[in-house]
């Protein structure tokens, strides 16, 4: 049986109750308090996963402020988990990478998230995991374009499934 009320308000709502868990599991994992708050966990995690970058792409990637970014970096490199480099290209500039201890960092505190994810998801048959996945990723991609972000949208075609309960 589905729950009563407006759909848009039940996602609101639920929305915002999992983006306070979500920074509760940020911080905490399984129940260790992780080294990494949730801006350096994002620009560790982009480093990682596209290579060395400018600072100014790195900013905007977020559409923040290169001077709020600069700041975030700053304490990241003063922590040994980004370094600078010369850009090849322009001499002048320099390129962010993420260390060997930041990728060993980033990767505990990603393994620390899953394991709670795990341990909730573990009860629900495989079939809905991958729904909830696909239905994440639809959203992702929706709220992407919908403010113009640039970055990757996922493209998912999701069949209409009627009851998510059964």
């Amino acid at each position: 049986m589905q729950p009563a009320g407006d759909p848009l308000e039940r996602i609101e709502r639920e929305l915002a109750v999992i983006v306070r868990r979500a920074q509760r599991v940020g911080r905490h994992g399984d129940g260790l308090t992780l080294p990494l708050d949730r801006a350096t966990y994002w620009m560790l995690g982009r480093l990682h996963g596209e290579g060395p970058m400018r600072l100014s792409d790195l900013a905007g990637c977020v559409q923040l402020d290169t001077s709020t970014v600069s700041r975030q970096v700053a304490a990241a490199v003063q922590a040994g988990l980004i370094q600078r480099e010369a850009d090849q290209v322009d001499g002048r500039a320099h390129r962010l990478r993420i260390t060997s201890r930041g990728e060993e960092l980033l990767m505990a505190a990603k393994a620390a998230r899953r394991q709670v994810f795990r341990q909730v998801l573990d009860e629900w048959p495989p079939e809905d995991q991958q729904w909830f996945a696909s239905l994440l990723e639809r959203f992702n991609a929706g709220l992407a374009q919908r403010f113009d972000e640039g970055g990757t949208a996922h493209t998912i075609p999701i069949q209409n499934r009627g009851n998510v309960d059964s």
